[in-house]
């Protein structure tokens, strides 16, 4: 240990079984964002005459200059004796045993939140999700080895500035290369979710992308059907991730190319379809373009039926569901820029939605041929008042009832619907200007069922 190293604590914990690289706090710019709680952590393992390192996307994240969200550490103490140790020193650490019976917890301390593993030994994946068989261990070295890439089989011993990298995961971030740990095609054998994390991983935000390694990339290619033995919580969660990054666009022709989508949507994906090329536009890389708006984009000129089917496949959320059936359904039809009347319809249909609909379909505008058309319709939309009387009806059914004579039913239902329109379109604020417009329409002839709609078509 290097006699400058910041990271101080009262007892050191366990060496690892191999042998690491000395940091000093000059080579170690990310020292400062390391909480004080995870110190807390490693020195409470201390006392229990424990080893605990930080691993895998963290250490990824501090190396290449990044800000961490995950911490994980790697202990040797087993989960059931650090969990009850560290609930035992009082209200420091918040302790949610989120899979102890995998040997994991997660510790809350400080506003911050740290999933703490104890090493362990697996047997075989028949299922090619999880091991058979759980035992503790007491290898780093073992653990590192189990990892799924490179730049992921990192370790730091952040008490004594010691970097552990027994597979050349620097190098590879430094090179911006994506290599397995060992043979690929077992690698996904043991986790068919690790075919959407190497997708994930080429992802390297502000650094650009990183390049599959040769057996990487044909072992993806190869191995394709293991997605197969994936839950679809666990495919839909790999997949936001994906459809947040930087690089969405890339990483999405990059897994239509090598058909990965088919394999995910039983439907067949080319890189020269629209939804495909368009998900690299800029406008969609906003906070508000959340990743069911990308899927709905996807399937533009798909049915709504097969966009069903990939929102089966994935279990979205019934938000999440709602929001891409309304935004497939309203992709490439924005209202005329000069028809106000229309503008609002549209606006009240997307609710909360319509900015990031804008969003979306000025993305696809310039596909359509209707880019300046877009540019028109956000001046518009900016200078567009809120309606003034909400978006609630000004009418309900006894005020209806009393002035048309109509009873309860489907027909009294149309008509203040028709009503509700005409108030959004035209801006209306009182049940004066309504009655108005009440002995102007031909309600009391027709059919009902064919009366105006709240609805875009």
């Amino acid at each position: 240990m290097t006699q400058d190293w910041p990271l101080q604590i009262p007892r050191l914990p366990l060496l690892a079984d191999l042998e690491g690289i000395s940091l000093t706090q000059d080579e170690s710019e990310w020292i400062s964002k390391v909480p004080q709680g995870l110190m807390e952590i490693i020195s409470e393992v201390a006392i229990l005459d424990g080893g605990c390192w930080l691993v895998g996307g963290a250490v990824r994240e501090l190396l290449s200059g990044n800000d961490v969200s995950d911490w994980d550490l790697a202990t040797t103490i087993p989960p059931l004796e650090l969990s009850t140790h560290l609930e035992s020193l009082g209200q420091n650490f918040k302790i949610i045993l989120t899979g102890i019976k995998y040997g994991t917890f997660t510790i809350i301390s400080s506003g911050n939140k740290f999933e703490i593993t104890t090493l362990r030994t697996e047997s075989s994946y028949s299922d090619g999700r999880r091991p058979e068989e759980v035992s503790f261990g007491n290898s780093l070295k073992d653990d590192l080895e189990r990892r799924d890439f490179t730049i992921n089989s990192m370790a730091i011993d952040l008490s004594r500035g010691i970097l552990y990298d027994p597979h050349e995961g620097l190098s590879d971030l430094n090179n911006l290369i994506l290599r397995s740990v060992g043979n690929p095609r077992r690698r996904f054998a043991e986790d068919g979710l690790r075919l959407l994390r190497a997708y994930r991983f080429v992802e390297r935000g502000e650094h650009g992308l990183l390049t599959l390694d040769r057996d990487l990339h044909n072992a993806l290619i190869k191995e394709q059907w293991m997605i197969d033995k994936i839950s679809k919580e666990r495919i839909w969660s790999e997949l936001q991730k994906i459809f947040r990054g930087k690089h969405a666009g890339e990483i999405i022709w990059l897994m239509t190319k090598h058909q990965m989508l088919d394999q995910l949507f039983d439907e067949k994906f080319s890189v020269d379809e629209i939804g495909v090329k368009v998900q690299s536009e800029k406008s969609l890389f906003d906070e508000s373009v959340s990743p069911e708006f990308r899927l709905a984009l996807l399937y533009f000129n798909r049915t709504l039926e097969s966009l069903d089917h990939a929102c089966d496949i994935l279990l979205l959320s019934k938000i999440q569901r709602k929001n891409t059936h309304i935004c497939h359904k309203m992709l490439g039809k924005t209202p005329p820029p000069e028809d106000r009347g229309l503008l609002r319809v549209w606006r009240y249909l997307l609710g909360k939605n319509f900015e990031t609909q804008v969003l979306v379909d000025y993305a696809l505008s310039k596909y359509l041929d209707k880019e300046q058309e877009l540019v028109l319709l956000i001046s518009e939309l900016s200078e567009l008042p809120p309606l003034r009387a909400g978006r609630l009806p000004l009418v309900n059914g006894v005020w209806l009832m009393e002035k048309t004579g109509i009873s309860k039913g489907k027909k009294l239902g149309r008509l203040k619907e028709w009503l509700h329109k005409l108030q959004i379109e035209r801006d209306l604020i009182n049940l004066e200007q309504i009655l108005d417009i009440l002995v102007t329409i031909n309600w009391k002839h027709g059919d009902y069922n064919q009366w105006p709609r709240l609805e875009w078509v």
